[in-house]
């Protein structure tokens, strides 16, 4: 179970690799851009996921004083911790060479069709978080 977990982890990092190499820029690397925004979408599937608590919760329960600032440096912390830990292994211990030299080999010739992947993880991540946000404010 982790082994298949890490390797699915490093193939949606591929994806979302070959998804911003699709741009071309000067100056930033795509490994950089792509472990943020990969902290950035897990950091939005792990919100989503928290969503069913608001029918565990009484309503305004979070909203005075103390809880909304507390509320809104948890998801900060949540998205801080999400970030170094992309950043220490697809960057520090340079895990991204291995990925990408692996996936390069595995899906050689494919690289729109992973850019692909990636485009539609990160749409459905962004509007499965938005209608679920809409369903349950009603």
């Amino acid at each position: 179970m982790g082994k298949r977990l890490i390797s699915t982890f490093e193939f949606l990092y591929y994806c979302l690799y070959r998804m911003f190499t699709l741009i071309k820029r000067v100056g930033e690397r795509d490994e950089n851009i792509a472990s943020w925004f990969y902290s950035l979408l897990l950091t939005t599937n792990v919100i989503a996921l928290s969503f069913p608590l608001k029918f565990i919760i009484p309503k305004g329960y979070f909203t005075p004083y103390p809880y909304n600032y507390l509320i809104n440096m948890l998801l900060a912390s949540i998205f801080l911790i999400l970030y170094l830990l992309c950043r220490y292994y697809f960057l520090k211990k340079n895990n991204y060479k291995r990925i990408i030299n692996d996936n390069e080999h595995k899906y050689k010739g494919r690289n729109r069709q992973m850019a692909l992947v990636g485009i539609a993880y990160s749409l459905f991540t962004f509007i499965s978080f938005i209608g679920l946000a809409i369903w349950l404010s009603r």
